[in-house]
């Protein structure tokens, strides 16, 4: 099953799991800084790219546990992370999708989630699908007090190890271009400029930019309006 566009159930199973694992202030600050995003606002999505031929995953501190998350993980996911209610938790996971965790002493510091089918982009409204034989990372969360520790480039490591042993070609990520802390530590993992895109937003109207950069051309067709396949972007001046 893809990683759809949450549904309104979903969105309010969300928002409550949120506001248990970080308070009611962080949970409605999303929401409210989407709807004030929708009335005016600009940015560039950077997706970054990374080749896995000879791709092996680091060594983990002995401290620490990296793995696959299952659904009994659904509980400990939703109280220490707060992006899923345990049901919605559940429901992603499946054959394309899946969410590592890093642990110490069983407490979550960092969890990332992967799929080789389509999975929902906010920034843009749009499905990103990674070409045959790739993977997409996103929807990463570390912990406050872990961050700056590493953990996020060890677990995308971790992640592309993986791919790779499983005969993956690439890995692509996708994060905002203002956001400095997440470029650089998923550069320090061995990512390099895959293509950016432009994108606004006046009174609820998207405007997006053409896909531009190094490999661009090989992501052509990754991004659609709909979880089935490519899409024309509507083209305009964000």
């Amino acid at each position: 099953m893809p990683d759809l566009r949450p549904s309104p159930l979903d969105s309010i199973r969300r928002i409550g799991a949120r506001a248990r694992a970080r308070g009611l202030r962080e949970a409605w600050s999303a929401p409210a800084a989407r709807v004030k995003d929708g009335i005016r606002s600009e940015g560039v999505l950077v997706f970054l790219v990374r080749d896995l031929d000879g791709t092996v995953a680091p060594p983990v501190p002995e401290h620490l546990a990296v793995r696959r998350a299952t659904a009994t993980d659904a509980d400990v996911y939703a109280r220490e992370i707060g992006t899923d209610s345990p049901t919605t938790f559940r429901r992603r996971l499946s054959a394309t999708t899946g969410c590592w965790l890093l642990l110490e002493r069983n407490r979550i510091l960092h969890a990332t989630w992967t799929t080789t089918g389509p999975a929902w982009v906010g920034e843009i409204r749009r499905f990103f699908r990674p070409p045959p034989g790739d993977i997409y990372i996103y929807e990463s969360f570390t912990q406050p007090d872990a961050r700056g520790r590493g953990a996020y480039p060890l677990i995308l490591g971790h992640v592309c190890g993986d791919a790779a042993a499983a005969g993956l070609t690439r890995a692509w990520i996708g994060v905002e271009k203002h956001n400095v802390p997440s470029v650089r530590a998923i550069t320090k993992a061995g990512f390099g400029p895959g293509f950016e895109i432009q994108f606004g937003r006046r009174w609820g109207r998207l405007l997006l930019g053409e896909p531009h950069g190094a490999r661009a051309d090989d992501c052509r067709d990754c991004l659609a309006p709909r979880s089935g396949g490519a899409g024309a972007i509507q083209r305009g001046k964000p």
